[in-house]
């Protein structure tokens, strides 16, 4: 018998009723209840499995706290969130591609030749521990905290007194007196010629075949450094291939015997060759793992203990007294911006509703 269109109604509300009560009681199952919620300009809720992954986190990384520990330094993250937001603090792809760019000129100083994408990525995950692009999101929230806070609490901050007493000065030097510490160190210049690799337009047999050329030459310009024909000044000028050091007779600075990725990017073979040179030594033809080098010496310094007021090493301006109080003064700085972050969120949180369910 048909039903009149009244019952129809009726029949496809009752389904949809019920499919929705039975697909709600799925989803309980699916999504985890809140812990807390935080409203400030948006409602945003902390579920009881976020919470539970960030426990866990920070078990991982050797960091036991409490649920409700770990609850609060949630809450205090969404809310400085939702300030900075609300008050119109970001930081854009652009700030933060320009603060990577100026981590990675600084860890370039350390390697021979300029890092690739791939190597320079690869570094930070494994200093940092975590992937690449979870470094850049956790930069960018540094910057963010660093904006806001200077943007709201700026002065509190540059009126702070950071710097430390005479006595807080010599107090830090004889309780850390063994770390500071001038390892065996080199100054040396060199003449260098790169290794010739492979690529579109090079085969691999005329690079090998380039290469040995080079070799070639370098072995016969160290013998005529060697019997007076020729200068190691002069050869530089002739010979090298380091644009950067060619125009100041070879200047590569120095090197420390404690210099990890020094030794690593040149080789072991190169790396204690030089360390174990005199001051005046000029080398045979060194090969590294970049290139082939003629190396010159000019100082050659042991390892010892410094007292506050040497020098950090025989180049440097700074004593370790200068040093000493530039570190305590960064530490005071950093006191007076984490008390004036802690203020900007316990404000927030005032500002905010909060409610925790656990």
């Amino acid at each position: 018998m048909k039903r009149n269109l009244s019952e129809r109604i009726i029949l496809l509300f009752i389904l949809l009723f019920v499919s929705f009560c039975v697909f709600a009681d799925q989803a309980t199952t699916i999504v985890s209840s809140p812990a807390a919620t935080v409203n400030l300009i948006r409602n945003h809720a902390i579920t009881n499995s976020d919470l539970d992954q960030e426990v866990q986190n920070y078990a991982d990384n050797g960091i036991n706290m409490s649920r409700e520990q770990v609850l609060d330094i949630m809450i205090n993250d969404e809310v400085f969130l939702q300030g900075a937001a609300r008050d119109g603090i970001s930081v854009s792809d652009m700030q933060l591609d320009q603060q990577i760019q100026a981590i990675r000129t600084e860890v370039n100083r350390s390697f021979p030749t300029p890092l690739t994408d791939e190597q320079f990525e690869a570094i930070i995950a494994q200093q940092t521990g975590i992937s690449y692009a979870d470094y850049r999101e956790a930069l960018r929230n540094q910057m963010l905290i660093q904006l806001y806070v200077m943007q709201e609490k700026g002065e509190e901050i540059r009126n702070a007194n950071i710097t430390p007493s005479t006595k807080d000065i010599e107090d830090f030097y004889r309780k850390n007196r063994q770390n500071f510490y001038s390892p065996e160190s080199v100054k040396l210049a060199h003449i260098y010629i790169p290794f010739v690799t492979a690529s579109d337009s090079v085969t691999e047999e005329d690079a090998a075949s380039q290469n040995a050329a080079n070799a070639e030459l370098m072995i016969d310009v160290a013998a005529r450094i060697k019997s007076g024909e020729i200068s190691f000044e002069k050869a530089v000028q002739d010979y090298s291939q380091d644009d950067g050091s060619k125009n100041i007779g070879g200047d590569i600075g120095w090197l420390r015997i404690d210099n990890e990725q020094a030794r690593q990017g040149f080789g072991d073979d190169f790396f204690y060759a030089v360390m174990a040179m005199q001051p005046g030594d000029v080398s045979p033809m060194l090969e590294s793992n970049v290139g082939y080098h003629i190396v010159k010496v000019s100082v050659h310094t042991e390892g010892k203990l410094l007292g506050i007021d040497d020098y950090l090493n025989p180049e440097s301006t700074v004593t370790v007294r200068e040093y000493i109080s530039n570190v305590l003064s960064s530490q005071n700085q950093q006191t007076a911006f984490q008390q004036a972050l802690d203020e900007l969120i316990t404000e927030l949180r005032g500002q905010a509703r909060i409610r925790v369910y656990v």
